[in-house]
């Protein structure tokens, strides 16, 4: 039976329903964007940023709120103050704007992904061939740095997949996850494509607006995160979202 967001968030109030007049709720904001969040996945997962989030909080014994909502939408409330806290890619940005609170995972990484029949072993590889990258995506990143690459920007990975396939473009770029995520709903095989190359690497944090959360329910969910991380809890997380013929 399916799970809905809605329905985990409301269990996560329930468990925490006997302390909410006391303890501090915390507002989430979670990116609605594939894998990180799912609507009715056929292996009924719920999303990677969705199940991180609930085991933080369920360990961190914190009450909160989950509001599932475009990227741009999240990142204003975070800057209004409608939203405490985030799980989310460490950027020049969250440095500046967020308190850092604990270190999810470290290996989150862009990669490289070309036809069948071409084979590169670096980035640099790829000078004088095209690329295909989401529009809007890595900006300083490495994969944007190169100028002798041709970059073809696309409305999204489907599309940067369609090209791929035919033949338009020699590779294409993404964040691993989202383009795994998005071979299994093109039904594109690990044969289909010629060599995956990590180019650059990230790490996901919790992240919260500063001032907004006290500092003993940000040490409860840090600790909690550590605890999670060193059990090999988010690892396991992380690995139900990438198909196997990738791993």
């Amino acid at each position: 039976m399916k799970q809905s967001l809605n329905y985990v968030v409301s269990m996560i109030v329930a468990v925490f329903g006997a302390n909410a007049s006391t303890a501090e709720t915390v507002e989430f904001g979670t990116f609605d964007f594939a894998p990180y969040v799912l609507h009715d996945d056929p292996e009924d997962r719920l999303g990677l940023f969705v199940e991180i989030m609930a085991a933080i909080v369920d360990r961190a014994d914190v009450p909160v709120n989950n509001s599932v909502l475009p990227i741009a939408r999240v990142i204003k409330n975070l800057e209004r103050g409608l939203t405490d806290c985030v799980i989310a890619l460490e950027t020049p940005w969250s440095l500046e704007n967020l308190d850092q609170v604990s270190e999810i995972h470290d290996r989150m990484e862009i990669i490289i992904a070309t036809r069948s029949d071409f084979e590169i072993t670096q980035l640099s590889d790829l000078h004088g061939q095209r690329l295909a990258i989401p529009r809007g995506t890595f900006r300083g990143s490495p994969v944007t740095a190169e100028p002798n690459i041709e970059h073809v920007l696309t409305n999204g990975y489907e599309q940067s997949i369609d090209l791929l396939k035919a033949g338009r473009v020699d590779a294409i770029a993404g964040t691993a996850l989202s383009l795994y995520h998005s071979f299994t709903i093109e039904n594109v095989k690990r044969s289909d494509i010629g060599v995956v190359v990590p180019v650059e690497s990230n790490s996901l944090w919790l992240q919260c607006a500063k001032g907004l959360v006290s500092e003993d329910t940000m040490a409860k969910m840090d600790q909690a995160t550590r605890a999670l991380r060193d059990e090999g809890a988010i690892e396991a997380l992380v690995q139900r979202y990438i198909p196997p013929e990738f791993k």
